[in-house]
Formats: structure tokens, sequence, C-alpha cells
């Protein structure tokens, strides 16, 4: 028990800002338990779509989706856009498996990391201004979250592993137990705030982090932890698209 809730406090310094005196005991305890990826997704959701939600009380969707857009990202930092920056640096150079892994771990970003996380972040706020105009940003937020982090564990299943590091450590940890744990948590999360919606959402997103997965598989010949970043990225933009065109349709 002590081991789970070590944890579960590692998993909000881990996926968060928030200051919780993260350890290398912490790190290894929650890649024992790493399905609490999904709890900690849902607590940054709940935070940011909470604030969300109060700020529609006041402002139209353009500015509420800005406003939870930058809330999100001072809740998670810029270490997962920096992993697509970095994927999408190797993904545009020309040459081998190899080549590409070294132009990825260059801490220079280059044309194709600035275009994927441009892209990232327009995506990300058109999505957020899509659920914010059915007043469900809220619940929203929080599937979109659970969604991105059982995307990284999807990612990380029986992945082949670059290199070593945070992304080997995501690998291993990521057991068919485990992946299954995360995927009944998400599946509860989500279709008690969605009911169908939220499964749908659940296999748009999982289906975006497989193609990140086959498109790192095909480029760099793996996967590491910037891939794993980046599927955080692509995973919530597909549920949170997915969640907003559902309820725009919805309410037609």
């Amino acid at each position: 028990m002590k081991d789970f809730f070590l944890a579960l406090r590692s998993c909000f310094g881990f996926l968060s800002t928030i200051r919780v005196g993260n350890s290398v005991d912490g790190i290894d305890a929650l890649m024992r338990h790493i399905y609490l990826f999904t709890v900690g997704g849902a607590v940054i959701g709940v935070i940011a779509g909470g604030i969300g939600y109060a700020t529609s009380l006041y402002f139209k969707p353009a500015v509420t989706a800005f406003i939870t857009l930058a809330v999100l990202y001072y809740l998670t930092g810029i270490n997962h856009l920096d992993g697509l920056a970095d994927v999408g640096d190797g993904i545009i150079v020309q040459g081998d498996s190899r080549r590409k892994i070294e132009v990825m771990k260059d801490v220079a970003t280059g044309a194709g990391g600035v275009f994927f996380v441009t892209l990232a972040l327009v995506g990300t706020y058109a999505a957020i201004f899509t659920v914010s105009q059915t007043n469900h940003i809220l619940p929203a937020m929080i599937v979109g979250e659970v969604c991105a982090k059982h995307g990284m564990l999807t990612t990380s299943f029986k992945a082949k592993k670059i290199h070593g590091g945070i992304g080997s450590m995501n690998i291993d940890g990521t057991t068919s137990i485990k992946y299954l744990i995360s995927l009944a948590i998400t599946l509860a999360i989500c279709t008690m705030l969605y009911s169908i919606y939220g499964i749908v959402a659940i296999i748009v997103s999982t289906i975006a982090a497989i193609a990140v997965r086959s498109v790192a598989n095909k480029h760099f010949g793996g996967v590491n932890g910037d891939v794993i970043g980046a599927t955080n990225e692509v995973a919530r933009i597909a549920a949170l698209f997915t969640l907003g065109g559902v309820m725009s349709w919805t309410l037609l």
C-alpha cells in the first residue's frame, strides 16, 4: 500500500508541474503502477476543465479555449510538446533510422519540430474551442486527458525500445495486466461522463496512439520517451475533437 501511494504522489510530479518531491524510488514505484497515468490525467483534466468552465461563465468560447489551453500547459509543462518537436525533426530529416534518431536526440529544434508543435498547439486550441461551444468543457477536458494518458500506455505496450531512459522504463512497466487496468479506469471515467460517446473517444484516441507508434516504427525502428510524449499530444487532440464533433452533431 505504501508503494501505491508513493506511486500516486509521483504520478502528479511526473505528469505535471505540481511539486510533490519526486525521487528515484518514486519514479520506480510509478512504473510499477503505471496505470495511474490515467488517474493523473483525470486530475489534470478536472483542474484545467474546472478553470475552463469558470472562464466560460464570463467569456466567449474563443477566450475560454485560450485560457484553458494556457492553464493546461501551465499544469503539464512542455515536456510532451518537446518530445513532439524532437519526433517532428526526426521524421522530416532524410536518411535511415540511425540518422533520424540522431536528429531526434539533438537538443536543437529544427523546422520539422516547429511545424509539428505549431500544428499541435493550433489543433489543441481548436479542439478545446469546439468543446467549449457545447458547454461541455469540464467533462471533455477530463476525458481528453484520460485518453491522452491511456494513449501513452498504448504506444508503450509491447513496443520495441530504441534506447534506454524514461521511455524504456515506460515500456517495461506497461505489462498486459497494467495496460488492462489502465483501460478499465479509462472506460469507467469516460463512460461515466459521456456514456457511448466516451467509448468512441477512447477508440479514436487509441487509433491515434497506434498511428503514432506505427510512424515511429517506420522512421525510427521503435519507440522512446519522445514518441510516448508525442502520443500524449496527438491522443488528446483526437479525443477532444471526437467529443466536440459528436456533441455538436447531437445539438443540431
